[in-house]
Protein backbone atom coordinates (compact mmCIF):
# COMPACT_ATOMS: atom_id res chain seq x y z
CA UNK A 1 0.00 0.00 0.00
CA UNK A 2 3.10 2.13 0.53
CA UNK A 3 4.29 1.94 -2.54
CA UNK A 4 1.11 2.60 -4.47
CA UNK A 5 1.21 5.97 -2.95
CA UNK A 6 3.63 7.20 -5.27
CA UNK A 7 2.22 5.25 -7.89
CA UNK A 8 -1.44 6.22 -8.70
CA UNK A 9 -3.84 9.17 -7.81
CA UNK A 10 -6.79 6.21 -8.18
CA UNK A 11 -6.40 5.30 -4.18
CA UNK A 12 -9.81 4.58 -3.73
CA UNK A 13 -12.92 4.59 -5.92
CA UNK A 14 -15.28 6.40 -3.53
CA UNK A 15 -19.24 6.41 -4.15
CA UNK A 16 -19.47 3.05 -5.53
CA UNK A 17 -16.38 1.43 -3.01
CA UNK A 18 -18.28 3.11 0.06
CA UNK A 19 -21.58 1.62 -0.87
CA UNK A 20 -20.22 -1.88 -1.01
CA UNK A 21 -18.34 -1.16 2.48
CA UNK A 22 -21.39 0.38 4.01
CA UNK A 23 -23.57 -2.67 2.83
CA UNK A 24 -21.03 -5.74 3.96
CA UNK A 25 -20.23 -4.18 7.36
CA UNK A 26 -24.41 -3.26 8.14
CA UNK A 27 -25.28 -6.82 7.22
CA UNK A 28 -21.84 -8.03 9.52
CA UNK A 29 -22.88 -6.01 12.72
CA UNK A 30 -26.48 -7.38 12.42
CA UNK A 31 -24.44 -10.54 12.56
CA UNK A 32 -21.98 -10.34 14.98
CA UNK A 33 -23.07 -7.69 17.09
CA UNK A 34 -19.19 -6.59 17.25
CA UNK A 35 -19.00 -2.67 17.25
CA UNK A 36 -15.29 -2.66 15.01
CA UNK A 37 -17.98 -2.90 12.05
CA UNK A 38 -19.55 0.17 13.03
CA UNK A 39 -15.73 2.02 13.48
CA UNK A 40 -14.87 0.78 10.19
CA UNK A 41 -17.99 2.24 8.47
CA UNK A 42 -17.97 5.73 10.31
CA UNK A 43 -14.25 5.81 8.77
CA UNK A 44 -15.50 5.39 5.43
CA UNK A 45 -18.02 7.84 5.87
CA UNK A 46 -15.82 10.55 7.39
CA UNK A 47 -12.74 9.97 5.04
CA UNK A 48 -14.10 9.52 1.52
CA UNK A 49 -18.07 9.64 0.63
CA UNK A 50 -18.38 13.06 2.68
CA UNK A 51 -15.40 15.15 0.95
CA UNK A 52 -16.55 14.12 -2.16
CA UNK A 53 -17.09 16.71 -4.63
CA UNK A 54 -20.81 17.05 -5.60
CA UNK A 55 -22.31 15.45 -8.82
CA UNK A 56 -23.41 18.20 -11.26
CA UNK A 57 -26.46 18.49 -13.63
CA UNK A 58 -24.78 16.90 -16.59
CA UNK A 59 -23.45 13.90 -15.03
CA UNK A 60 -19.77 14.69 -14.18
CA UNK A 61 -19.01 12.96 -11.08
CA UNK A 62 -16.54 12.73 -8.17
CA UNK A 63 -15.02 8.74 -8.31
CA UNK A 64 -11.22 8.65 -6.96
CA UNK A 65 -10.23 9.80 -4.29
CA UNK A 66 -6.12 10.59 -4.71
CA UNK A 67 -4.09 9.85 -1.37
CA UNK A 68 -0.76 10.63 -3.52
CA UNK A 69 2.64 11.62 -1.63
CA UNK A 70 3.05 14.10 -3.96
CA UNK A 71 0.16 16.08 -3.05
CA UNK A 72 -3.05 14.68 -3.82
CA UNK A 73 -5.99 16.81 -5.26
CA UNK A 74 -9.76 16.55 -5.67
CA UNK A 75 -10.78 16.31 -9.43
CA UNK A 76 -13.94 15.02 -11.72
CA UNK A 77 -13.74 11.57 -13.38
CA UNK A 78 -13.26 11.84 -17.56
CA UNK A 79 -16.50 10.42 -18.20
CA UNK A 80 -20.43 11.43 -17.48
CA UNK A 81 -22.43 9.36 -15.30
CA UNK A 82 -20.22 6.65 -14.70
CA UNK A 83 -21.54 4.23 -11.55
CA UNK A 84 -20.92 6.02 -8.74
CA UNK A 85 -23.62 8.72 -9.87
CA UNK A 86 -26.17 6.13 -9.08
CA UNK A 87 -24.45 4.87 -5.44
CA UNK A 88 -23.58 8.33 -4.40
CA UNK A 89 -27.66 9.14 -3.54
CA UNK A 90 -27.80 5.99 -2.49
CA UNK A 91 -25.50 6.21 0.41
CA UNK A 92 -27.71 9.06 1.72
CA UNK A 93 -30.13 6.40 2.69
CA UNK A 94 -27.48 4.28 3.79
CA UNK A 95 -26.13 6.50 7.11
CA UNK A 96 -29.74 6.37 8.03
CA UNK A 97 -30.42 2.59 8.27
CA UNK A 98 -27.13 2.10 9.50
CA UNK A 99 -27.21 4.11 12.66
CA UNK A 100 -29.67 1.78 14.59
CA UNK A 101 -30.34 -1.40 14.70
CA UNK A 102 -33.66 -3.29 16.46
CA UNK A 103 -32.65 -6.21 18.94
CA UNK A 104 -35.34 -7.94 20.87
CA UNK A 105 -34.29 -6.61 24.26
CA UNK A 106 -33.97 -2.61 22.70
CA UNK A 107 -31.72 -0.83 20.50
CA UNK A 108 -28.10 -0.68 19.52
CA UNK A 109 -26.83 3.10 18.78
CA UNK A 110 -23.84 2.56 15.98
CA UNK A 111 -23.51 5.89 14.31
CA UNK A 112 -23.63 9.42 15.74
CA UNK A 113 -25.73 11.43 13.61
CA UNK A 114 -28.43 13.94 14.25
CA UNK A 115 -31.37 11.40 13.86
CA UNK A 116 -34.75 10.42 14.34
CA UNK A 117 -35.93 6.62 14.61
CA UNK A 118 -38.97 5.11 16.35
CA UNK A 119 -39.59 1.65 17.02
CA UNK A 120 -41.86 -0.78 18.85
CA UNK A 121 -40.79 -1.88 22.24
CA UNK A 122 -42.98 -4.40 23.94
CA UNK A 123 -45.91 -3.00 21.99
CA UNK A 124 -44.96 0.48 23.19
CA UNK A 125 -43.77 2.90 20.71
CA UNK A 126 -40.59 4.91 21.33
CA UNK A 127 -38.91 7.33 19.65
CA UNK A 128 -35.33 8.42 20.14
CA UNK A 129 -33.92 11.83 18.70
CA UNK A 130 -29.92 12.15 18.50
CA UNK A 131 -28.51 15.47 18.99
CA UNK A 132 -24.99 16.23 17.69
CA UNK A 133 -22.09 17.57 15.53
CA UNK A 134 -19.96 14.62 15.85
CA UNK A 135 -17.03 14.40 14.40
CA UNK A 136 -16.49 18.54 14.49
CA UNK A 137 -17.46 17.82 18.61
CA UNK A 138 -16.68 14.83 20.72
CA UNK A 139 -20.31 15.07 22.59
CA UNK A 140 -23.95 13.24 21.71
CA UNK A 141 -26.88 13.21 23.29
CA UNK A 142 -29.31 10.81 22.97
CA UNK A 143 -33.39 11.86 23.96
CA UNK A 144 -36.13 9.27 24.38
CA UNK A 145 -39.84 9.72 24.27
CA UNK A 146 -43.00 7.75 24.41
CA UNK A 147 -46.08 6.85 25.76
CA UNK A 148 -45.21 4.98 29.18
CA UNK A 149 -42.23 3.72 30.17
CA UNK A 150 -40.95 0.37 29.47
CA UNK A 151 -37.52 -1.78 30.24
CA UNK A 152 -35.35 -2.51 27.97
CA UNK A 153 -31.41 -1.56 26.86
CA UNK A 154 -29.85 0.43 25.19
CA UNK A 155 -26.39 -0.54 23.38
CA UNK A 156 -24.31 2.47 22.92
CA UNK A 157 -21.00 2.12 20.42
CA UNK A 158 -17.54 3.00 22.14
CA UNK A 159 -15.25 3.68 19.36
CA UNK A 160 -11.60 1.40 19.68
CA UNK A 161 -9.85 4.62 19.85
CA UNK A 162 -11.42 5.97 22.44
CA UNK A 163 -9.77 7.09 25.27
CA UNK A 164 -9.73 7.22 29.26
CA UNK A 165 -11.90 10.71 28.54
CA UNK A 166 -15.11 8.84 27.57
CA UNK A 167 -18.33 8.58 29.46
CA UNK A 168 -21.62 8.15 29.68
CA UNK A 169 -24.29 10.05 32.13
CA UNK A 170 -27.90 9.55 32.23
CA UNK A 171 -30.17 12.51 32.88
CA UNK A 172 -26.89 13.77 34.54
CA UNK A 173 -25.57 11.19 36.68
CA UNK A 174 -22.46 9.17 36.04
CA UNK A 175 -22.84 5.58 34.48
CA UNK A 176 -21.10 3.47 36.46
CA UNK A 177 -20.95 0.54 33.94
CA UNK A 178 -17.43 0.10 32.73
CA UNK A 179 -17.02 1.78 29.41
CA UNK A 180 -14.65 -0.88 27.31
CA UNK A 181 -13.37 0.76 23.92
CA UNK A 182 -14.02 -1.35 21.06
CA UNK A 183 -17.28 -2.67 22.64
CA UNK A 184 -21.20 -1.92 23.14
CA UNK A 185 -21.88 -0.43 26.54
CA UNK A 186 -25.37 -2.03 27.29
CA UNK A 187 -27.42 0.32 29.25
CA UNK A 188 -30.39 -1.25 30.44
CA UNK A 189 -33.40 0.48 32.34
CA UNK A 190 -36.82 1.48 33.00
CA UNK A 191 -36.66 4.59 30.55
CA UNK A 192 -39.33 7.02 30.12
CA UNK A 193 -40.31 10.45 27.94
CA UNK A 194 -37.56 12.91 29.23
CA UNK A 195 -34.96 10.64 29.47
CA UNK A 196 -31.34 11.57 28.24
CA UNK A 197 -27.87 10.04 27.78
CA UNK A 198 -25.06 11.89 27.16
CA UNK A 199 -22.34 10.49 25.48
CA UNK A 200 -18.72 12.15 25.69
CA UNK A 201 -15.70 10.30 23.50
CA UNK A 202 -12.56 11.21 24.21
CA UNK A 203 -10.53 11.87 20.93
CA UNK A 204 -7.11 11.51 21.25
CA UNK A 205 -4.51 12.42 18.38
CA UNK A 206 -2.65 9.47 16.56
CA UNK A 207 -0.50 8.30 14.20
CA UNK A 208 -1.37 5.35 12.48
CA UNK A 209 1.03 3.52 9.92
CA UNK A 210 -0.61 2.25 6.56
CA UNK A 211 0.97 -0.93 6.57
CA UNK A 212 2.93 -3.19 8.85
CA UNK A 213 6.02 -2.68 6.51
CA UNK A 214 6.14 1.01 6.55
CA UNK A 215 5.70 2.20 10.29
CA UNK A 216 7.18 5.44 9.44
CA UNK A 217 4.75 6.42 7.00
CA UNK A 218 1.76 7.84 8.91
CA UNK A 219 -1.59 9.76 9.18
CA UNK A 220 -2.57 12.31 11.57
CA UNK A 221 -5.98 11.00 13.27
CA UNK A 222 -8.69 12.11 15.40
CA UNK A 223 -11.22 10.03 17.01
CA UNK A 224 -12.59 8.82 13.44
CA UNK A 225 -11.17 11.98 11.24
CA UNK A 226 -8.35 11.40 9.22
CA UNK A 227 -6.74 15.16 8.82
CA UNK A 228 -5.28 16.00 5.61
CA UNK A 229 -2.03 18.27 5.48
CA UNK A 230 -2.74 21.66 2.97
CA UNK A 231 -0.90 24.73 2.04
CA UNK A 232 3.24 24.59 2.74
CA UNK A 233 3.66 21.02 3.38
CA UNK A 234 7.00 19.73 4.58
CA UNK A 235 8.92 17.03 3.04
CA UNK A 236 9.59 15.52 6.23
CA UNK A 237 8.21 15.58 9.94
CA UNK A 238 8.37 13.87 12.89
CA UNK A 239 6.26 12.20 15.74
CA UNK A 240 6.17 14.61 18.32
CA UNK A 241 5.52 17.73 15.97
CA UNK A 242 2.37 16.07 14.62
CA UNK A 243 1.50 15.41 17.92
CA UNK A 244 1.98 18.72 19.20
CA UNK A 245 -1.08 19.68 16.69
CA UNK A 246 -3.52 21.90 18.49
CA UNK A 247 -7.31 23.04 17.43
CA UNK A 248 -7.25 26.30 15.24
CA UNK A 249 -10.66 28.94 16.01
CA UNK A 250 -13.39 27.67 17.51
CA UNK A 251 -15.06 28.13 13.94
CA UNK A 252 -12.59 26.24 12.00
CA UNK A 253 -12.28 22.26 11.34
CA UNK A 254 -8.43 22.97 11.14
CA UNK A 255 -5.42 21.85 13.58
CA UNK A 256 -2.73 23.39 13.44
CA UNK A 257 1.10 22.20 13.78
CA UNK A 258 3.82 25.60 15.05
CA UNK A 259 2.45 28.62 16.15
CA UNK A 260 4.06 30.88 13.49
CA UNK A 261 3.36 32.21 10.09
CA UNK A 262 4.76 28.48 8.70
CA UNK A 263 2.56 26.64 10.50
CA UNK A 264 1.23 23.23 9.47
CA UNK A 265 -2.40 23.19 8.60
CA UNK A 266 -4.19 19.83 8.88
CA UNK A 267 -8.18 19.27 8.17
CA UNK A 268 -10.29 16.88 7.95
CA UNK A 269 -11.40 15.63 4.07
CA UNK A 270 -14.83 16.95 4.52
CA UNK A 271 -13.39 20.37 4.86
CA UNK A 272 -10.78 20.55 1.94
CA UNK A 273 -12.06 22.24 -1.56
CA UNK A 274 -9.43 22.22 -4.58
CA UNK A 275 -6.15 23.04 -2.86
CA UNK A 276 -3.87 20.36 -3.18
CA UNK A 277 -3.29 18.27 -0.13
CA UNK A 278 -1.27 15.12 1.53
CA UNK A 279 -2.49 12.28 4.09
CA UNK A 280 0.28 10.17 4.50
CA UNK A 281 3.59 11.96 6.16
CA UNK A 282 6.98 10.37 5.78
CA UNK A 283 8.53 10.75 9.86
CA UNK A 284 11.97 11.19 10.41
CA UNK A 285 13.47 8.95 12.85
Amino acid sequence: MAASLNSTRSSFETPCGAYGQFKITRYLLRVTRDSRYGDSMERVLYNTIAGAKPILADGTTFYYSDYNSDNGKKVYYKDKWPCCSGTFPQLTADYGISAYYPSADGIYVNLFIPSRVSWSQNKTQYTLTQQTSYPTSNTTELLFDSARAENFTVYLRIPAWADAKTGVSINGKRVEAEVVPGKFLALSRTWKAGDRVQFEIGMPLRLEAIDEQNANTVAMVRGPVALFAVGDIPAKLNRSQLLSATAAAHSSQDWVVGGDARSLILRPFAAVGDEPYRLYHRLEG
